[in-house]
């Protein structure tokens, strides 16, 4: 209904509908007075409402059934030329020895198959390219070439569909000169009685041929069996989009975020029941502004990676130990007491520093990286500036 609405809306349709409307409104004026569903009592009177509608009703058919018969003398001639073309093709691939077509309806065009056997002469072929175009532009349910949903239409369903259109063009001619060319009470019964029903009948004929043509020419099972393998793909694909998800949701744990205040609230809960506190995930002290945002966390970790990292720290610290036990054993054996090494090292650097400034030179910039070896210059900057040569000098 939607599509209806659509098609309504638009200018044609406007005029479609209120023509199609006129069409039932009379029609059936004409079979209420005929029955005497409506009885008005008098032979004359009632006579004179049947004929009313019977002339509105024959001026409804002309405008489409008499105006359209140049449209469909067109029609009817290119069909034929089409019908004429199909036959010729299959004498001649009969009497090359060629197979015949897959579909005898889709004549094949050089246009869409360059690699087509070519039976017509190149005038046929192109007249016959220009008439299937030209048919189906006038014929919006013909197709000359078969689509992925239909496909070609009969070329002999089609002639008759034709012929069916100028039978009803001419029994309309008919009844149309003896409702206007005879009166009412000169003119036979039989004129209107079976010119009427004959040019009903052609039409309503023509219609029907149009759908069972449209409905034999689909591909209901091709379209089908395409949709059932798309749905299948999309079920596949998003099934093994779920598994890969929860696969990655089992091999991601995650690491409890917590305060230290909800530590510090917990551990006295678990004292008072005298339970032992339950195993948790390791947890990492959040700051007072993240605290803010939230009380709770999970983060992603447990990573490979963060364990190489891990193992890699560890390594470092020993190695650092092991040196510096190492440096300590050493100034024992040279009679040096902890600390006093360094101690002298750094003397010897101010002085060389000192000297060099007297000398003019440059001090040498300490790398952004490196730190003194003095405990107490951890407190300042990571680079060291020295003062100028002046304040230096004894006052």
């Amino acid at each position: 209904m939607q599509g209806v609405w659509s098609f309504v809306k638009t200018p044609l349709g406007i005029v479609t509908a209120i023509y199609g409307f006129l069409v039932v409104f009379w029609g059936t004026g004409i079979v209420f007075f005929l029955a005497k569903f409506i009885n008005l009592h008098n032979e004359y009177t009632q006579g004179f409402w049947v004929e009313l509608c019977q002339q509105v009703e024959t001026g409804l058919f002309t405008a489409t059934s008499i105006g359209f018969i140049p449209f469909r003398i067109m029609d009817t001639y290119r069909i034929c030329k089409i019908w004429h073309y199909k036959r010729k093709i299959t004498k001649l691939r009969a009497k090359a020895g060629l197979p015949e077509l897959y579909d005898p309806d889709d004549l094949p065009d050089p246009v869409y198959d360059p690699n087509y056997i070519h039976v017509l002469s190149e005038h046929e072929q192109i007249d016959l390219h220009y008439q299937q175009h030209k048919f189906m532009a006038s014929q919006t349910w013909y197709r000359p070439h078969g689509t992925q949903t239909h496909r070609a239409f009969p070329i002999d369903l089609a002639l008759w569909i034709c012929v069916c259109n100028d039978l009803n063009s001419f029994f309309q001619v008919l009844l149309s000169g003896t409702m206007w060319g005879l009166d009412r009470f000169q003119r036979p019964a039989w004129t209107t009685g079976t010119t009427l029903p004959a040019a009903f009948v052609a039409g309503i004929v023509a219609g029907v041929l149009i759908y069972w043509g449209g409905r034999k020419t689909r591909r209901t099972k091709e379209v089908e069996e395409r949709l059932r393998i798309a749905l299948q793909m999309e079920h596949e694909h998003n099934g093994q989009g779920e598994s890969e998800s929860s696969a990655s949701r089992t091999h991601l744990p995650a690491i409890n975020v917590t305060s230290d205040e909800d530590e510090s609230e917990k551990a006295p809960h678990g004292a008072a029941d005298g339970t032992q506190p339950s195993p948790s995930l390791p947890t990492v002290p959040m700051s007072s502004s993240a605290r803010s945002s939230s009380d709770t966390a999970t983060v992603p970790g447990a990573y490979e990676g963060d364990g190489q990292e891990k193992e890699g720290k560890e390594n470092g610290k020993e190695k650092a130990q092991s040196d510096k036990a190492e440096a300590t054993a050493i100034a024992n054996s040279r009679g040096i007491e902890p600390g006093q090494e360094q101690q002298q090292a750094a003397a010897a650097q101010e002085g060389a520093v000192v000297r060099d400034a007297e000398a003019g030179l440059q001090p040498p910039r300490r790398p952004t990286t490196e730190r003194r070896p003095s405990g107490r210059s951890l407190r300042f900057a990571d680079e060291m500036v020295v003062p100028p040569v002046d304040r230096l000098s004894p006052q």
